[in-house]
C-alpha cells in the first residue's frame, strides 16, 4: 500500500518501517465513517486485531466499564445473550477479552487461524457498533446492577456482575488508596473519577445515561482500530469497510481528554478504610506520594522508567533504602505511569503509620535534591537502562502475544492525538538516554519534573476497625427505607422484574441464534503436540538439560534445586532464602553493587518455589527451589560468575537487613493476600487431600502465617541468618541440582564450558531425600477479611474414589467455566466469575471469584451432578466445547516457556506420547463422556471438602459449614 492511495475507503496516510517490531507501519483513515486505523505488518502467524474508543466518563457509576461487559451481551448478527462467551467456547483464539482504562476501551482478540480470526474480529465489530443493550435494559441490569427483590416480603438489595466486582476491587487497601489518589491529583478532568465504577455510586446509574454514553462514544468517528501479524490486508479492509464503516458517516465527537490545570501548591489528604474489628491497627496505614507531569515525549517516558528502576525497584535503590531506613515503611514501591494524557510517578508506602505521612515527602524530595546535586550514581542508572533495554529488546509477554503489547502500547500516544507509531520505536531514544548519562541528562529531567513540580499529592489511608459493617448496615438500611416508602405496587414491579431477568438468564439461546456464530470443524484441529527437544548429560554430580532454541541471542537458565530433603521446618526457611538471595551482601560485594551487577549484565534473575506433580500419580510430586536467569549470549559469563556469587557466596549475617526483607515481604502478603483470594483457597481445599496441595499451600496462607509470626519474634529475627545459611547449605549440591539451558548449538557449547569448573567447585555432598512431609492439620476453614465479597472453593480428589484424569476432564472445565458454573455463580449470582480445575493426580476444585454469595455458590457446586446426569447439548455444541478445550492447551510458547515446559515434562515423569493421547481423548470427547463425569464430581462433593474467603458477616453466618474460622495473618 501506498501514501495517499485509497483501499476499501481507507486512505493510506503513512508508511514507516519500524524495525523494533520487525514490520512495516501503515496509518489510515476510513473517509466516510471518520475511523482510524494502524496495521502493522510482521511476519507473525499469531494475528491480533482491536477495536478501541475514547471513552472518559464523567462520575464514578462505572458507565465505561458496565458498557464494556455490555455490548458484548449480543448484537444485530448475533442476537445471543452472550456471544462472547460463545465465542471463548469454541475459538482457537491466543487472546480474547475487553478492558475498560481511565479513559478508553479496548476490545482486542487474536488467533493464528485465519478463519477463527475472521469470526472474532466480525463478533467484536458487530458487538460495538450494533449492540442490543441499546435497546435491552435487562443486559445492564445484569452486567452493571438491579434491584433485587424476589417476593414483596423479601429483603431488597443490590445485585450485578460489575458492582459485585468493584466491591471485590474495593476490598483491596492499595485499591482504595488509588482511588483517593487519583481524586486528589484530578479533580477537575475525568482521571478524578472511577472509570470502572465505585461500588457508592454504580447505583446512581440510569439506562438513559447509559445509553447517552453508548450513543456519544461508541460511533467510527472515535474508533481506534488496530491490526498486526501477517495477513491479506486488502482482504481485511473490504471486509471491515462493507459489513460495518459503510454503514456510517463521519461525525464530529467530544471526547477529548481534559487537562488538568497545575496545582500551585501540593496537597495533603488522608481516608479511612476498612479493617476487621480484630485486626490490630499498627503498622496498617499506607502512603502514596504522586506527581502529575506535562504531556511527555517518548523519549522522556523511557528515561522515568529507566529513573524509577533506579531509584525505587532496584534492591539497589537508594530512595526505597531511605524511606526503609528512615521507618516510613516496611514496603517501598513505585511506578511512572504514562498510559494518561498526564503522566503520573508515584511512591508508596505500605506498612506505616499516620506519623510517618508527612517525613515521606520530606525524605523523598531532599534524598532527591541531595542526589542531583552530587550526581546521580552513574553505575546505577547504567545498570537499569540496561535492564530497561534488555526488556525492550526480548518482548516476551509472558506467552500473550506480542501483537497484543504493540497494539496496547500505541493507544498510549494515539487516543491523544499524538503519533502512534513513535511509540513503538526505542532505538534513538535509547541512544539519547544512553549519552545523557555522560552528562546531567537525569538529574535534569528530576529537578524539572519532580523537585519544582507542586502538581503533586501526599495521600494516606489509615485502618478504621468496623468501618465496613457500619457502611453495610447504612445500606440496608436506606434499601430498607426505599421499600418502605414504594407502594405496592412498584415493590410488584421490582418482583416481576426480577422474576424476568431471572427466567432471561436461565433461558437457552435458541438453536438458530447459536447457529450465528461461525465455528471452526473438529477436522480444524490435530492432536500433535509441538515438539520440545531436550537433551540430557550429567556434569560431575548435576544434570544438564539443553533446550535448542533460536531466541535472538538471548539465553534462559535455570537451577533446579530438589527441597524433598529439608524438613517441613527448613521448607519455611527456604521459602525466605528464596526472597533474600541477590537482595542480602555477598563475601565479594554489597547487596547494592550486587543489584548493579545482575541489571548491568542479565535480563532478569529470580527464585521460585515450585512443586510439578508427577504424570498420573496420586501423591507423587517434585518439590522445587528453582533460580531463574536470562542474558544476551554476549554476558554467559557474567551469567555463571553472578549464579556462582549468589548462591555459594552470599552472606545472611546482616540481621538487620535480613528483617528489613522479611518485614517488607509481610508487607507485600498484607496487601496482596485478598486479591489472590482465589489461589489460596483453592489450595487450602487440595492441602486437604494431597501432599502437593499441602506444599503449595505452605507456599501461600501456610507461609504468610509463618511470616507474621516472624515479625513479631525478635529472638527468631536473629536467629534468621543462621537457619539460611543452614537451609542453603543442604539445597546447594551439585548431586541436589538440574541445569537448564536454553539457546542454540554454540550457544550450549561455550555455556557447558563456563559452567562446568564451577559447578565442578560446588559441593556434592548425597542427602536423604523424601524428608519432607508436613504434619499440619488441614480442615474446612472459613478466613475472615475486611472485604466485600468472597472467594468460595469446594474439591477433593477424585482418585480417592477410583477415577483417573481423561481428557473430558478438560472439556467439562470448559463447559463449567463459561456455561454451568458461568450462569449460575456469575449471570444469576452476581459473582465476577468462577472455575474449576481437574488435575491429573486427581485433584479437582471449582471455585468463585468476588462472589457476593457463600452457601449459595455451595449449593451450586453440590447440584452438579444432576446437571451432569441431564446434559445433552447439540452436536454444534459440543464441536464448540471441544474447539475451545484445544485453544486453552495450544497457547504460543515463548522461548522461556519451551524450557519451563520441557522440564516440566521431565520432572513430572510425563511425555509428549500422553500430552498426545490426552488430546485425542479431548477431540473425541462426547456428550455420554461428560455425563458420565457426574459420579466423580458427586463423589467428592460428598468428601465435602471446603475453603472460603470472605467477610466476617458471610463467614460468620454460614459457621456450620467450617470446622474452624480464622482471620488473616496479622
Amino acid at each position: 500500500m501506498k501514501v495517499n492511495d485509497t483501499y476499501a475507503g481507507f486512505r493510506v496516510e503513512r508508511v514507516e518501517t519500524v524495525k523494533e517490531v520487525n514490520g512495516v507501519a501503515y496509518l489510515l483513515h476510513h473517509e466516510k465513517s471518520g475511523a482510524r486505523l494502524l496495521y502493522i505488518d510482521a511476519p507473525d502467524t499469531n494475528k491480533v486485531f482491536s477495536v478501541s474508543f475514547r471513552t472518559p466518563p464523567k462520575d464514578s457509576t462505572g458507565v465505561a466499564h458496565i458498557m464494556e461487559h455490555s455490548v458484548l451481551c449480543g448484537s444485530r448478527k448475533f442476537p445471543l445473550k452472550e456471544p462472547f462467551v460463545e465465542l471463548v467456547k469454541g475459538s482457537l483464539n491466543t487472546f480474547l477479552n475487553a478492558m475498560t482504562y481511565p479513559d478508553k476501551t479496548m476490545y482486542p482478540v487474536a488467533s493464528k487461524n485465519d478463519k477463527d480470526f475472521h469470526n472474532l474480529m466480525d463478533v467484536y465489530l458487530d458487538a460495538v457498533f450494533h449492540p442490543r443493550v441499546a435497546e435491552d435494559p435487562h443486559i445492564v441490569m445484569q452486567e452493571g446492577w438491579h434491584y433485587e427483590l424476589d417476593s414483596v416480603d423479601n429483603e431488597l438489595t443490590y445485585k450485578g456482575v460489575v458492582y459485585n466486582e468493584m466491591k471485590g476491587v474495593f476490598s483491596s487497601a492499595d485499591s482504595i488508596l488509588e482511588r483517593h489518589m487519583m481524586s486528589e491529583l484530578f479533580p477537575d478532568t475525568t482521571y478524578g473519577v472511577e472509570s470502572g465504577g465505585d461500588p457508592d455510586y454504580i447505583t446512581d446509574l440510569t439506562y438513559d445515561a447509559f445509553k447517552a454514553f453508548y450513543h456519544s462514544y461508541y460511533h467510527p468517528s472515535n474508533s481506534y482500530m488496530f491490526l498486526y501479524g501477517q495477513m491479506n490486508i486488502k482482504e481485511q479492509l473490504d471486509f471491515i469497510n462493507d459489513e460495518y464503516l459503510s454503514d456510517f458517516d463521519a461525525i464530529t465527537v467530544d471526547s477529548e481528554i481534559g487537562l488538568q490545570a497545575p496545582f500551585k501548591a501540593g496537597k495533603v489528604a488522608s481516608y479511612p478504610y476498612s479493617i476487621g474489628k480484630d485486626e490490630d491497627e499498627a503498622g496498617r496505614s499506607m502512603h502514596s506520594l504522586t506527581y502529575v507531569m506535562p504531556e511527555m515525549t517518548p523519549e522522556k517516558s523511557l528515561a522515568f522508567e529507566i529513573i524509577t528502576h533506579a531509584l525505587l525497584t532496584s534492591p539497589a535503590a537508594p530512595l526505597k533504602q531511605a524511606l526503609v531506613k528512615a521507618g516510613i515503611g516496611t514496603d517501598i514501591s513505585g511506578y511512572y505511569l504514562d498510559s494518561l494524557r498526564q503522566p503520573i510517578w508515584n511512591i508508596t508506602a505500605t506498612g506505616s503509620d499516620m506519623n510517618k505521612q508527612r517525613q515521606l515527602q520530606t525524605i523523598v524530595e531532599d534524598t532527591l535534591r541531595d542526589m542531583v546535586a552530587k550526581g546521580l550514581d552513574k553505575t546505577m542508572v547504567e545498570a537499569s537502562l540496561n535492564s530497561t533495554e534488555f526488556a525492550l529488546r526480548e518482548a516476551d509477554f509472558g506467552g500473550r502475544p506480542i501483537g497484543l503489547a504493540y497494539g496496547i502500547r500505541v493507544m498510549d500516544n494515539w487516543i491523544y492525538d499524538r503519533d502512534p507509531i513513535e511509540i513503538l520505536a526505542y532505538e534513538e531514544a535509547l541512544r539519547t538516554i544512553r549519552e545523557g548519562l555522560n552528562g546531567n541528562y537525569f538529574e535534569t529531567l528530576i529537578t524539572d519534573y519532580i523537585l519544582t513540580n507542586t502538581h503533586k499529592a501526599l495521600v494516606s489511608i489509615y485502618p478504621e476497625k468496623g468501618m465496613q459493617e457500619k457502611k453495610e448496615a447504612a445500606e440496608r438500611e436506606k434499601l430498607a427505607a426505599l421499600k418502605a416508602s414504594m407502594s405496592k405496587e412498584e415493590l410488584e414491579t421490582i418482583v416481576e422484574q426480577t422474576k424476568a431477568l431471572k427466567a432471561r438468564q436461565e433461558a437457552p439461546d435458541s438453536p438458530e441464534a447459536l447457529a450465528t456464530i461461525p465455528l471452526l470443524e473438529l477436522s480444524d484441529l490435530s492432536p500433535e503436540v509441538e515438539h520440545i527437544e531436550r537433551r540430557e548429560e550429567t556434569l560431575g554430580a548435576a544434570r544438564l538439560h539443553f533446550i535448542p532454541t533460536a531466541a535472538k541471542g538471548i539465553n534462559y537458565t535455570a537451577f533446579y534445586f530438589g527441597v524433598d530433603c529439608l524438613t517441613e521446618e527448613e521448607l519455611f526457611y527456604a521459602e525466605v532464602l528464596s526472597d533474600c538471595i541477590g537482595r542480602v551482601d555477598t563475601d565479594a560485594h554489597s547487596y547494592e553493587e550486587i543489584a548493579n551487577d545482575i541489571n548491568l549484565n542479565l535480563g532478569g534473575f529470580s527464585i521460585d518455589m515450585a512443586a510439578i506433580g508427577k504424570s498420573g500419580d496420586r501423591n507423587g510430586y517434585t518439590p522445587l527451589m528453582v533460580v531463574r536467569a536470562k542474558a544476551l549470549h554476549s554476558k554467559l559469563k557474567e551469567l555463571v560468575r553472578i549464579i556462582d556469587e549468589l548462591l555459594y557466596h552470599s552472606r545472611y549475617t546482616d540481621a538487620v537487613r535480613l528483617t528489613e526483607l522479611v518485614k517488607e515481604e509481610k508487607a507485600v502478603w498484607d496487601t496482596e493476600a485478598f486479591r489472590r483470594g482465589h489461589t489460596l483457597v483453592s489450595t487450602q481445599v487440595t492441602a486437604q487431600v494431597s501432599d502437593i496441595g499441602r506444599f503449595r499451600q505452605a507456599d501461600g496462607l501456610g507461609y504468610f502465617a509463618r511470616l507474621a509470626e516472624l515479625v513479631k519474634d525478635e529472638n527468631g529475627l536473629s536467629r534468621l541468618g543462621k537457619k539460611l545459611a543452614a537451609v542453603a547449605s543442604k539445597l546447594f549440591r551439585t548431586s541436589n541440582l538440574n541445569v537448564m539451558f536454553v539457546g542454540e548449538e554454540e550457544e550450549y557449547a561455550r555455556f557447558k564450558e563456563l559452567v562446568t569448573p564451577v559447578i565442578g567447585a560446588w559441593p556434592d555432598a548425597v542427602l536423604p531425600t523424601g524428608v519432607l512431609t508436613f504434619t499440619g492439620d488441614y480442615k474446612n476453614e472459613g478466613i475472615i477479611t475486611s472485604g466485600k465479597v468472597q472467594y468460595v472453593a469446594k474439591g477433593g480428589n477424585f482418585k480417592d474414589h477410583g477415577y483417573t484424569h481423561v481428557g473430558a476432564m478438560s472439556v467439562l472445565e470448559n463447559i463449567l467455566r463459561y456455561e454451568y458454573l458461568w450462569i449460575r455463580i456469575r449471570v444469576q449470582g452476581g459473582a465476577y466469575g468462577a472455575f474449576a480445575n481437574f488435575y491429573n493426580n486427581g485433584n479437582m476444585v471449582f471455585c468463585s471469584y468476588r462472589d457476593p454469595n457463600l452457601t449459595e455458590s455451595l449449593h451450586v457446586y453440590d447440584e452438579l451432578p444432576a446437571y451432569l446426569r441431564q446434559f445433552s447439548v447439540s452436536e454444534r455444541e459440543m464441536r464448540k466445547y471441544i474447539i475451545g478445550t484445544m485453544s486453552n492447551l495450544d497457547l504460543p510458547v515463548t522461548p522461556s516457556l519451551r524450557g519451563a515446559r520441557a522440564m516440566g515434562i521431565y520432572f513430572g515423569e510425563g511425555s509428549e506420547e500422553k500430552q498426545r493421547k490426552f488430546r485425542e481423548q479431548v477431540i473425541a470427547c462426547t456428550q455420554e463422556d461428560i455425563r458420565a463425569l457426574a459420579d466423580v464430581v458427586e463423589s467428592v462433593m460428598k468428601d465435602n471438602h471446603v475453603s472460603v474467603m470472605g467477610g466476617e458477616q458471610k463467614i460468620k453466618s454460614a459457621a456450620d459449614v467450617f470446622d474452624t474460622v480464622v482471620a488473616l495473618p496479622q
